[in-house]
């Protein structure tokens, strides 16, 4: 325990969130540890420089978060920039930052279609990072396009950890050398690699395959940590076990599957669409999800929304026709503003809706409806109804 001339100060990948319940966040780690409200006010006071006595109750407190490498002892007081002002509910905890639409591939599955090469400035973006600061946000997804293709990408790059939040790039990875690697300054990667190579190159084009995992290997080498994001596919169903190997072997911690959605250039290449009761199965072999429970019974997105290059607000990027409002208007005002639904409202009977939300919202209402379950999801649990894969192929 410290004596009276030390000083307790949070480490510098930590944060403290007042979210729906209050948290110190390992930004680093991507970890949420649930605090009391006496814990949370000693932490913020240190925060602002003071040297609190400790209560006979808190040693315990104060060991585990020094053995968790949370908070350390300093001889000076450290003072932190905090944002102490309450998160809205429900709280944006992840936030899709579309920086730009310009992209050095054209995937035929992208739901964006063809770019229009805006940016957002940097000046929008500080302030929505700033908004998103504010409203004790968590994790930043620093998508496109693709992002290294912004015009001031570097200058924005070195800006990010001036934010108490995880930054996330979302790249293809077809830029990243191993030059660009160490001079990132993101917590995360996830690159995008959708099958092996047939499958990968099927949609994303000729070499793509060898350079994304040329990527991984740059990336790790530069010690950022790596995460995988695959879209199923109609050429891409054979490889999933040897996609699964692969990742092993590069010792990927996090494998995020999902399914595209008929849109963009998607819509054009019908041979690529898969129906529920084949791809759902698919969707099991993800592994190490990273996203927080807050105990809500919201649906699906409750704590997402996306910035678009275009300055628009909405739901996520696929709801960019549905915009909630501007930049300008300020990031809480438009989150405010967002239509949500609760789990309680969809038709599903199934046991595992507190787990998957409904599944993907956009989705759910392409097959049936605002208030329908993602069929993809149900297929994924063995829950589908028979039908709702022929009413959507009419729908299509």
């Amino acid at each position: 325990m410290p004596s009276g001339s030390e000083f307790v100060a949070l480490t510098a990948q930590c944060s403290l969130k007042h979210l729906e319940e209050l948290y110190l966040y390992d930004i680093e780690n991507d970890e949420l540890y649930e605090l009391s409200l006496e814990a949370y006010q000693f932490l913020l006071r240190t925060c602002q420089g003071e040297n609190p006595s400790l209560r006979e109750e808190d040693k315990e407190f104060i060991q585990f978060c020094l053995d968790e490498h949370l908070i350390r002892y300093s001889g000076t007081p450290q003072q932190r920039k905090i944002s102490a002002h309450p998160s809205p509910v429900p709280s944006l905890r992840y936030l899709e930052l579309q920086i730009t639409d310009r992209c050095n591939l054209r995937c035929h599955h992208c739901y964006i279609g063809d770019g229009l090469s805006q940016d957002l400035s940097v000046k929008k973006i500080e302030k929505v990072l700033e908004d998103f600061e504010e409203m004790q946000g968590l994790r930043l997804l620093l998508s496109g396009g693709e992002p290294l293709l912004h015009p001031n990408f570097w200058e924005i790059n070195e800006r990010l950890r001036d934010y108490a939040v995880r930054s996330v790039l979302l790249s293809n990875g077809i830029l990243i050398t191993r030059e660009v690697a160490r001079r990132l300054r993101v917590h995360e990667v996830q690159i995008s690699l959708d099958g092996m190579k047939e499958g990968h190159e099927s949609i994303r084009g000729k070499e793509t395959f060898r350079k994304t995992l040329a990527a991984i290997d740059h990336l790790q080498e530069a010690h950022v940590r790596v995460s995988v994001a695959t879209m199923i596919h109609g050429k891409n169903l054979k490889e999933f076990d040897q996609l699964k190997d692969l990742l092993e072997s590069k010792t990927i911690q996090e494998w995020n599957v999902d399914v595209p959605c008929v849109e963009g250039r998607l819509r054009e290449n019908s041979d690529l669409w898969v129906e529920p009761s084949v791809a759902g199965p698919f969707l099991n072999y993800g592994f190490g999800g990273g996203l927080h429970s807050s105990g809500t019974e919201g649906t699906c997105g409750i704590h997402l929304c996306a910035v678009l290059p275009n300055e628009n607000v909405c739901k996520c990027g696929l709801f960019s026709r549905e915009p909630v409002g501007l930049i300008e208007e300020g990031l809480r005002t438009c989150w405010e503003r967002i239509p949500r639904g609760q789990t309680k409202d969809l038709t599903c009977a199934c046991p595992d809706v507190s787990i998957c939300k409904g599944g993907c919202r956009y989705r759910a209402r392409a097959y049936g409806g605002v208030n329908t379950p993602d069929p993809f999801q149900c297929a994924a649990r063995g829950f589908l109804k028979g039908g709702e894969e022929d009413e959507h192929q009419e729908g299509r």
